[in-house]
């Protein structure tokens, strides 16, 4: 990419009003903002840029410290994603999809985090162009008969990937842990297929969760899902190879065509 181009990519990059698209340090301090930024949070160029990004998160999750266990989760796995509130400059609150990645140099020395941020409830989320949304029509196929248990310790993405679902036709149940999933299996539910979350918080995340459903069920198909790299989650033993995978955020086309593949429609 010649100067141009970058100074054309660093435009589009800069004027975008629908996504906040922040570059920071690797302290988390703010190097640049854009305009989605400016209208997500309230803040200004000069207001933010060299301050430290928790400035955008609550206090309780501030005290809990979240940002700083994001971009450790980041750094760690490749991404972190996630969905919960988020502060404004004026104090009010936002529901807020939260993307970090860590960013290297041509030497792949760590040099900072890439932020994406964009409004869950009153914002636009991401389309692809050339992506159309698949038709609620879907629902009539043969997938449409299909039981789904979805587990997500998010409540955000649980309930963004049950709404995606349900639209697409299937029956949905949802359980926010593995204790809970399996104990939808325990009383005995029909489920065709267990699409689940692999890093959750407890002693059941998404690995061992499929285990156990194996031996509740056997043969009942699984689907994972993450914000991690799947190479990654295998490096570190909380994924399998050779397993069905999508990565997050999914979109619904993405979606729909990964879950007749695993059912096998």
């Amino acid at each position: 990419m010649n100067a141009n181009e970058r100074d054309l990519v660093q435009r589009f990059v800069d004027d975008m009003t629908d996504y906040a698209v922040v570059i920071l340090d690797v302290q988390g301090r703010v190097l640049t903002w854009n305009a989605g930024a400016r209208a997500l949070f309230g803040y200004t160029s000069d207001e933010i840029v060299g301050r430290r990004f928790t400035l955008l998160h609550t206090k309780a999750d501030n005290l809990l410290g979240k940002p700083e266990t994001a971009l450790g989760d980041a750094l760690q796995w490749g991404r972190h994603d996630a969905t919960g509130p988020m502060s404004r400059k004026d104090g009010s609150r936002l529901q807020a999809r939260l993307i970090l990645r860590p960013l290297s140099d041509s030497w792949q020395r760590h040099v900072g985090f890439g932020l994406l941020a964009y409004d869950t409830e009153g914002g636009a989320k991401p389309v692809v162009a050339g992506e159309p949304e698949v038709p609620v029509a879907v629902a009539a196929s043969p997938a449409g008969r299909a039981k789904i248990l979805v587990v997500d310790d998010n409540s955000g993405v649980l309930e963004e990937a049950t709404e995606q679902l349900t639209r697409l036709g299937y029956d949905v149940v949802s359980a926010s842990s593995g204790a809970e999933a399996l104990a939808v299996l325990e009383r005995g539910e029909k489920v065709d297929l267990l699409f689940t979350d692999v890093v959750m918080p407890g002693d059941i995340a998404g690995r061992d969760l499929a285990d156990k459903a194996a031996e509740l069920r056997p043969g009942l198909k699984v689907l994972f899902a993450s914000g991690y790299f799947e190479g990654a989650l295998v490096s570190k033993g909380a994924l399998e190879t050779d397993v069905q995978f999508i990565a997050k955020p999914y979109r619904m086309k993405a979606l729909a065509q990964k879950v007749e593949e695993v059912l096998g429609f």
